[in-house]
């Protein structure tokens, strides 16, 4: 016996508006310095997700740690990202 699968596009695109409205509103704007995509996705992370370990973020963005390193000593520079106890978190 197969399923019968109802789709429904009006209410699809009801919630992924809905879910882009949520994220314009709780998201600031990427700073203008970060010029490095990968710079900038890490930040985004961060900036979502409130505060992350190395691990966390190399799990979830798949970056190796290496690069997680440099990029986030450089953030953490520039001041746009804090560590307090090897958790990270957008300033």
């Amino acid at each position: 016996m197969g399923h019968n699968f109802i789709f429904d596009a009006d209410v699809a695109r009801s919630t992924m508006s809905t879910q882009r409205a949520v994220l314009r509103q709780t998201t600031e704007p990427i700073p203008t310095q970060l010029t490095s995509p990968t710079a900038k996705l890490i930040y985004l992370y961060l900036d979502t997700t409130g505060q992350s370990t190395v691990d966390e973020m190399q799990q979830s963005l798949d970056i190796p740690k290496l690069a997680l390193f440099s990029v986030l000593g450089s953030l953490t520079d520039s001041g746009l990202v804090e560590c307090d106890g090897g958790c990270y978190a957008a300033s």
